[in-house]
């Protein structure tokens, strides 16, 4: 795992001291947008709004242990979550797909509990600590959106360990795509991707089967019209009757 080059950047609110590449694409516009209005940050008022950054799959984003750096959002792409509680060949917990955050750990004077890799390639939001710290400083009202952001990611990890509960495997499986799609257990809402990176290994591993047992119920879900799987993606073609699947006893 090795620290992602900066290979773009732009300011968000204004320019920044030097400008690198300082014209947008299309693409970049658009994650600037999301960013800038999703989740904490958009219920803000406007004026801390700092990097956008442009990482290679396979590319490391934050890592476990570090205590400092800043606050990140997906604004294009997806993001992998390793965590560094316990044994290190547990599974998946969720991915970071556009509109999610995540680092608010060495906020509060901790230091991030996993690790980020981009799964693809990713454009990322990154508010920097020492620039938010002076923003909350100044604006002590906007620690009740860090609070709220914070929440998100309890629900996610209350969510994520209600799911393994789940002992129908089919049950279990169904729960766990969509809350790895971005369906389920999210105080913000997010607009779910088309499809999201989703190896058989990945689905195994966050629901604690075996590759076989995975891929035999990948395959009853999308003989039944509820997913599409295909190159290593998964494609939720019916939310409501996945969602039917995963919560009928």
């Amino acid at each position: 795992m090795r620290y992602a080059a900066l290979t773009r950047f732009v300011h968000l609110s204004s320019l920044p001291d030097i400008v690198i590449n300082p014209v947008m694409t299309s693409r970049e516009q658009a994650a600037n947008a999301l960013i800038s209005s999703t989740g904490w940050l958009g219920a803000c008022t406007p004026g801390f709004r700092d990097w956008m950054i442009a990482y290679a799959a396979g590319e490391g984003l934050t890592h476990a242990g570090d205590s400092d750096g800043a606050l990140y959002c997906v604004g294009d792409g997806q993001v992998h979550f390793i965590t560094g509680i316990g044994m290190a060949d547990i599974g998946t917990a969720f991915f970071g797909l556009p509109g999610g955050w995540w680092g608010h750990a060495p906020l509060l004077g901790g230091a991030y509990i996993g690790s980020a890799v981009a799964t693809s390639d990713a454009l990322c939001g990154a508010v920097r600590l020492s620039a938010l710290r002076a923003r909350l400083a100044s604006h002590p009202g906007d620690w009740e959106q860090i609070a709220l952001a914070i929440s998100d990611q309890f629900v996610m990890s209350a969510g994520a360990h209600a799911d393994m509960l789940i002992a129908d495997s089919r049950r279990r499986a169904a729960a766990t795509i969509l809350r790895l799609g971005g369906w389920r257990h999210r105080r913000y809402r997010i607009s779910p991707p088309a499809s999201f990176v989703c190896t058989q290994e990945h689905l195994a591993g966050a629901c604690a089967f075996s590759r076989n047992t995975a891929g035999k119920v990948l395959r009853g879900l999308e003989a039944d019209g509820l997913i599409d799987v295909r190159y290593g993606r998964i494609a939720i073609l019916d939310a409501k009757r996945l969602r039917k699947a995963a919560e009928d006893d």
